[in-house]
């Protein structure tokens, strides 16, 4: 009696996993196909700290780039995930300009004052930074995720020489 209800269970623990439909997946239920111009986007390690970025083999001058590719995909979490990099990078340039500020604006600041302001808009420009480019790589794996997935395609063609029609169904995976 164990047996079969271990049996049971084992099975029935394995295919619920399965059979679950993920709530951030959008690709089953796209209403429009994804543009079959698009390109896988690679990356590699910067020489620097950053990474660089590869579109169609030619390397990118940024991550702003991306841009285009990932608006022709209209993907809501590859969107997201560029804005929020392009949110951060504008907060981090902004949180540069503190220390100017301060010592525009100070009339008789200590030393130690300065300092401070300067190490902390540094570390929060490098945070905003790190966290931004944290989110154009999700981005980035997204895309290529939304990229990867098979198409299915139907087509009719006329035969020259009979005139009638030939039905043709295909599966097209990339990369």
């Amino acid at each position: 009696m164990k047996i079969p209800f271990l049996t049971f269970l084992f099975a029935f623990s394995i295919l619920i996993p399965a059979l679950a439909q993920r709530t951030d997946e959008t690709g089953h239920y796209r209403t429009v196909p994804i543009p079959a111009h698009l390109l896988p986007i690679e990356r590699t390690a910067g020489s620097s700290l950053g990474t660089v970025y590869f579109y169609g083999g030619k390397k990118l001058s940024s991550p702003f780039a991306l841009e285009v590719p990932f608006y022709e995909l209209n993907d809501p979490t590859v969107n997201h995930h560029f804005k929020t990099f392009r949110t951060l990078t504008t907060l981090s340039r902004l949180t540069s300009l503190a220390t100017l500020a301060y010592v525009l604006f100070s009339k008789n600041g200590s030393n130690s004052t300065y300092w401070i302001v300067y190490g902390s808009s540094i570390g929060a420009s490098l945070t905003f930074l790190a966290i931004g480019s944290g989110h154009v790589n999700k981005a980035v794996t997204r895309y290529n995720e939304m990229l990867r997935q098979p198409r299915v395609g139907m087509s009719v063609a006329p035969i020259p020489l009979t005139g009638s029609q030939a039905i043709g169904v295909g599966v097209a995976y990339r990369f």
